[in-house]
């Protein structure tokens, strides 16, 4: 894939909807559900290793279920007080709370969580539209993000503080972004500056 080129995945369950796309310098996450939409931007210095799995139920079908059952509570308490107007609605009430419960119970979502450095997260969808896909756009999202750094942070920013540049470097080469040649070559390159500097003095 050319670093023009622009990949992303498309998840949905129900109402929610997510997009990632992989640009040039950032990923672009647009997201969709009951609450609203939104739009956002994450850096790709702010991705992390860090994955976990969550699952989450809906809670606003536990709340309509225990509305409902409620209501029921209230219906046939009152038919044991001698209000029969709202007894004729208790057994619907009881009924509609069963199914909400039982839809509170089935609707399980499962989450892939990705960790920010800014301690927020991306979540994406576990599974979806296969995880087959999903291992494949992690993937090039993480060569995505090894591109990025390569382009923006492989050179020598400031010569004159070897010391941070040689901590940059090193971190480019524990994360995999540039090989133990390239390093010593970037050494090297750092040296000769330093050379340079104090021959001047």
């Amino acid at each position: 894939m050319s670093i023009s080129s622009l990949s992303f995945l498309k998840q949905r369950y129900l109402s929610e909807r997510r997009e990632f796309y992989l640009e040039k310098d950032r990923i672009r996450v647009y997201y969709k559900d009951s609450n609203g939409d939104a739009e956002i931007f994450v850096r790709y210095e702010d991705l992390t290793p860090d994955m976990s799995r969550i699952s989450q139920r809906d809670g606003r079908l536990y709340n309509i279920a225990i509305s409902f059952g409620l209501f029921a509570l209230a219906g046939f308490v009152a038919n044991l007080l001698g209000y029969q107007q709202l007894m004729r609605w208790a057994p619907l009430w009881a009924i509609a709370a069963v199914i909400f419960f039982g839809f509170y119970l089935w609707r399980r979502r499962n989450y892939l969580r990705l960790g920010l450095a800014s301690g927020n997260y991306l979540y994406f969808l576990k599974n979806n539209p296969s995880e087959e896909q999903l291992l494949a756009f992690f993937k090039e999202m993480q060569e995505a993000r090894k591109r990025y750094l390569r382009r923006e942070y492989f050179r020598i920013i400031d010569p004159e503080d070897t010391q941070r540049e040689l901590n940059r470097f090193e971190l480019l080469l524990k994360e995999g972004v540039i090989s133990k040649p390239e390093m010593e070559e970037m050494k090297a390159e750092l040296q000769s500056y330093d050379g340079n500097a104090t021959a001047t003095n």
